[in-house]
């Protein structure tokens, strides 16, 4: 179980992501959605490509400008051929997954992939710390037109199956700026540390099957 004190090295490393990484998904989300408006798919037929497009965009608006032009606050693109974001600052990983479409508020499911299970467990932390700790960043789109995507982080800590609870000891919105990260408090209780707001879970997005979001 993470201390107070372990859960603010994680926020704090990940305060320089709040204005960059808003910044991409903005730009992705926008793209992706103008592409398939302007070419008529509608529908939820088209869901899942508006997702994976979405995701497209924002990784390909990361890679580009990262740098001189993107400043990621520590953290930088791990570049892999799965199509996934994953970000790395030291030893901490952080990869972007889209909410699940059957509850868009639940974090999604590792799936049966061994690799992403070991991630989820959080095995590393064992050996470095909460230094290496594996990190999720889910985003879900505006719930309105004319609203605000948001992305809530996560430290996963096992594995469970779709449709059921998850298993984390660390659970926050990332705000949009990183004023908002000034005295913030972490309360200890049964499911972990959240910080002391709710995540509004009622906002929606169009997702994937069962298993880890895509995005």
């Amino acid at each position: 179980m993470l201390t107070p004190e372990d859960a603010s090295f994680i926020t704090a490393a990940a305060e320089g992501l709040a204005t960059p990484l808003y910044e991409a998904l903005d730009h992705g989300y926008t793209a992706a959605h103008r592409h398939y408006d302007d070419s008529g798919m509608m529908g939820e037929g088209f869901s899942k490509g508006r997702t994976d497009l979405a995701r497209d965009h924002t990784r390909r608006f990361i890679e580009d400008r990262y740098g001189e032009q993107l400043d990621l606050g520590g953290w930088e693109p791990i570049k892999n051929a799965s199509g996934r974001l994953h970000l790395r600052n030291g030893m901490m990983t952080l990869r972007l997954l889209h909410a699940t479409p059957y509850d868009m508020s639940t974090i999604p499911a590792p799936g049966r992939n061994k690799a992403r299970i070991s991630y989820y467990y959080n095995r590393t932390v064992d050996l470095f710390g909460v230094q290496a700790s594996n990190l999720l960043a889910v985003w879900l789109s505006p719930p309105e037109e004319g609203g605000e995507i948001s992305v809530r982080i996560v430290r996963p800590i096992g594995e469970w199956k779709p449709g059921r609870p998850p298993k984390f000891d660390l659970d926050f919105e990332l705000p949009r700026n990183t004023e908002s990260f000034t005295d913030w408090e972490f309360i200890p209780d049964d499911k972990g540390l959240a910080l002391p707001f709710e995540f509004e879970e009622d906002q929606r997005e169009e997702g994937e099957g069962s298993g880890a979001g895509s995005s």
